[in-house]
């Protein structure tokens, strides 16, 4: 009885002492959590204000009539900007990794190249301060299997930091080898030797070898927790006696990986020039002859910073929220729009998939800003159907080239609508929106270009537009105002008839929906540089 009593109060104690860790397990579940979500949000609020007060730095930095004394000033305040957002970076970062929501992107890589083009940047800096500075190479094959980002992070802090802490006419060394599936890097400085209690504790989040040292001893934390992720092992030479030496090794093998973290690899060409076109007058007109951009930003100073610096090359609209830029991107038609992506009453994610699946703007292309790191942040903008995506803070010229970018790329794809015979949405539409339009407005010339009557007003009636909505979507896909549009298709089935049948010009003319022979012609030459006549038959 006496065991029976024992036993109960035995399995009474585990049982409770059971359901107490497990509720300390919860709780310290949701603590991670909140802290994951805590640094994600506070990001949005220091990279926003970082990026307000970087773009006009660079702006101003980039004038050739900058005083010496002015620019040295701001050139280190914009250094300091940078800081402020490498460590931000670094604080999301390790609490990404930290929640367990890091993955890895492995792919294949060139290492000497991938190696030689990080260790640049730090020679550069080395030689600047003094520092001998030398980077071995003894790779034994060219390609190697890992996630660039993560190397690119671990060897970038640990170069950066030997670069720190070797003082003047100091020497830094960076040797990689290969051994079997395994890439060997060795980051050795001369300097301040660490003693054994510091060498336990120099990988430890905030830890300071002195008081007095410059950083905030997140770095090699972050690179611990990298190298772990990429299933490597990191360490100190205790027996290097002249600085510090670490040493990491990464499985480089594609047989060490699962299938689920192999991604392909993705090259982005740089699209070229397109050539300008010539000018058109317009049946509505154009508030300028710039491209119109939509600026979609709850702050109101980034809101100041980027109206400023994208003025002299676009008309902007602003808007206030996701929900305000909805309705103005639906009721002005904008060449491009960027956008922020945490907003209230709708955010950008919602805006552009609403505005992507919308006949109307399916066609514009979209550009968020971010202040989320993380390739799952980017991952979720790009799956709305945004053409680009940037993380704050960012530079003004990337923005700018960006946006550049995506507008040719949507000049080619009009240059290719315009001279399309007849029209093709499924060769030539890029979305299902813009598919199922062209198929309607093929619908609608099919029924009303041979008349005469067929107004641009009628046109617009008949797709559920107003004048300005068809004029913005038509220009946008062709080039073509819609005046110019309707012309342009019964030209190109004057030039079908006249090609395949032997019906006289001035049949063609009144059985496509012109009333003037004369003007017919003028039209048919502009357009074919020969009269209708001479267009050749087909044999």
């Amino acid at each position: 009885m006496v065991l029976v009593g024992i036993s109960l109060i035995l399995l009474t104690y585990l049982l409770v002492n059971y359901r107490n860790k497990k509720s300390m397990v919860e709780k310290m579940e949701e603590l991670d959590s909140m802290k994951s979500r805590f640094f994600s949000n506070i990001s949005h609020e220091f990279r926003t204000p970082l990026t307000i007060m970087a773009t006009p730095l660079q702006r101003r930095l980039n004038q050739t009539n900058v005083d010496p004394k002015d620019k040295r000033e701001f050139e280190l305040i914009l250094k300091s900007n940078q800081r402020l957002t490498h460590l931000v970076d670094q604080l999301l970062e390790l609490s990404k990794l930290e929640s367990g929501k890091a993955t890895l992107r492995v792919s294949e890589l060139q290492a000497n190249a991938f190696l030689s083009a990080l260790a640049e940047p730090y020679q550069y800096q080395a030689e600047n301060k003094g520092i001998d500075f030398v980077f071995t190479n003894h790779l034994s094959q060219e390609s190697i299997w890992c996630d660039g980002e993560t190397l690119s992070k671990i060897v970038s802090n640990l170069l950066s930091n030997a670069v720190k802490y070797t003082p003047e006419g100091g020497e830094i060394r960076c040797i990689a080898k290969q051994t079997k599936n395994t890439l060997q890097l060795r980051v050795e400085n001369t300097g301040a030797v660490l003693t054994k209690e510091e060498r336990n504790q120099v990988f430890n989040r905030f830890y300071q070898t002195h008081d007095n040292n410059i950083g905030a001893g997140i770095g090699l934390a972050l690179v611990k927790e990298l190298v772990e992720l990429h299933r490597g092992i990191i360490h100190i030479d205790k027996n290097h006696s002249n600085g510090t030496a670490f040493e990491l090794g990464l499985p480089i093998a594609k047989t060490q990986f699962k299938a689920t973290e192999l991604v392909d690899n993705v090259s982005v060409p740089t699209p070229s020039a397109v050539s300008d076109e010539s000018a058109v007058e317009y049946e509505v007109p154009d508030k300028s002859d710039k491209p119109l951009a939509l600026l979609v930003e709850d702050n109101a100073d980034l809101q100041t910073v980027l109206t400023e610096s994208l003025k002299t090359d676009y008309e902007i609209v602003v808007a206030k929220n996701g929900e305000e830029g909805l309705t103005k991107a639906l009721s002005e038609i904008p060449d491009i729009i960027i956008s922020d992506i945490m907003m209230p009453k709708k955010d950008g994610v919602e805006m552009t998939q609403e505005l992507k699946t919308n006949e109307l703007t399916s066609h514009v292309p979209i550009i968020l800003l971010t202040a989320k790191a993380g390739d799952e942040n980017e991952l979720k903008g790009i799956q709305s159907g945004a053409d680009d995506y940037i993380t704050k803070p960012f530079k003004n010229v990337l923005l700018k080239s960006k946006m550049e970018n995506l507008l040719q790329i949507r000049n080619k794809m009009r240059s290719r609508y315009s001279q399309e015979v007849i029209l093709k949405p499924k060769d030539i539409a890029i979305t299902a929106p813009d598919e199922h339009l062209l198929e309607r407005i093929q619908s609608v010339l099919d029924d009303y270009l041979v008349k005469s009557s067929f107004s641009t007003e009628d046109f617009a009636t008949a797709l559920g537009f107003s004048r300005m909505q068809l004029h913005r979507k038509l220009k946008a896909l062709t080039g073509l105002s819609a005046t110019e549009f309707i012309r342009s298709q019964r030209l190109k089935l004057a030039a079908q008839i006249l090609e395949n049948s032997d019906v006289n010009v001035s049949e063609v003319c009144y059985q496509i929906g012109f009333n003037n022979l004369s003007y017919f012609a003028k039209c048919f030459k502009e357009a074919y540089g020969i009269s209708p006549s001479q267009y050749p038959k087909k044999d």
